[in-house]
């Protein structure tokens, strides 16, 4: 076969229609073929592309979780300690820092606890170092109670003072005489009524190390209402009107501060009316006893 004659068959094929048969069979396989590419691109596929995604993430997940509820005893209890350490800067607010930070060492001292009930006193020792330096941090930022409230006011005791006992009046002599006389009677000493003289009793300094200790309590209006958005402190106002914080939310307040144990808490609460132009303030004391203090409720007046 030459090729004139092989260009002659190829241009009589251009007359040619292709039968039927033919045709659906075509037609079939690229439905198929249609299908199988659209299957491909469909959920199934990108899962099983997404598989080695998703287990990665999985095992980061899980790896996570044990490293965050790692024990004192565990070799992953470093990054955990360096993990909530770093979380610190994550609470820019003071009083939520120290909320946190307390939060650290009630954790660090269950565990270190734990571990010392069960004998493993080397991951103790390590647990009570890492407790030691949350405490130093939580002491840092904490604010300190001011010197003069280390002082409680004398408390008035009833304590009688001897007196001296009444010296008796000399009496004269009677001179000699002929003639009887009657004798004239003698009046007896009245006693002088001695004051009873008021010793204030002892009060027992502060002792111990410092420590934190939360402190909460209500202010109340003078008509005995929750007072919400009063300004509290530990010093007393010199100016009523000027901007504050923190102030009560409900009537209450919450403070975290370094204190030692027999010192005298004092904390003054304030409101000022712009319309009437009046401050209202009060005050409470009580003692510290332990980690957290209960004020009495400080009721304001004019």
């Amino acid at each position: 076969m030459n090729e004139e004659r092989l260009t002659g068959l190829l241009a009589s094929l251009r007359q040619e229609r292709m039968d039927r048969v033919g045709d659906d069979r075509v037609r079939a396989s690229l439905e198929a073929a249609w299908a199988t590419r659209q299957a491909r691109r469909g959920w199934g596929f990108r899962m099983r592309r997404l598989a080695p995604v998703l287990a990665t993430l999985a095992l980061a997940a899980g790896l996570t979780g044990a490293t965050l509820n790692a024990s004192g005893d565990s070799a992953l209890y470093g990054i955990r300690v360096a993990i909530e350490d770093a979380a610190i800067v994550l609470h820019p607010d003071p009083e939520d820092r120290s909320e946190y930070l307390l939060a650290l060492l009630d954790q660090r001292q269950t565990e270190a606890a734990r571990l010392e009930s069960s004998g493993n006193a080397l991951a103790a020792s390590r647990v009570r170092e890492i407790e030691q330096d949350t405490l130093r941090r939580l002491e840092a930022g904490l604010p300190k109670l001011p010197d003069d409230t280390s002082v409680t006011a004398p408390v008035p005791s009833d304590t009688p003072t001897p007196s001296a006992s009444p010296t008796p009046t000399p009496v004269p002599a009677a001179s000699v005489s002929t003639a009887p006389r009657t004798p004239t009677p003698t009046a007896r000493p009245t006693p002088t009524p001695t004051p009873t003289v008021r010793t204030p009793a002892p009060t027992a300094p502060p002792t111990g190390t410092s420590f934190p200790v939360t402190i909460t309590g209500t202010v109340k209006n003078p008509d005995l209402t929750l007072a919400d958005g009063a300004c509290v402190g530990t010093v007393p106002p010199t100016d009523p009107a000027a901007p504050c914080t923190p102030k009560t939310v409900q009537g209450t307040y919450r403070f975290t501060v370094s204190g030692r144990i027999n010192q005298v808490v004092t904390f003054y609460a304030w409101r000022y009316d712009a319309t009437a132009k009046i401050a209202y303030k009060g005050q409470a004391t009580a003692t510290v006893h332990g980690p957290t203090v209960q004020m009495p409720d400080i009721k304001l007046q004019k």
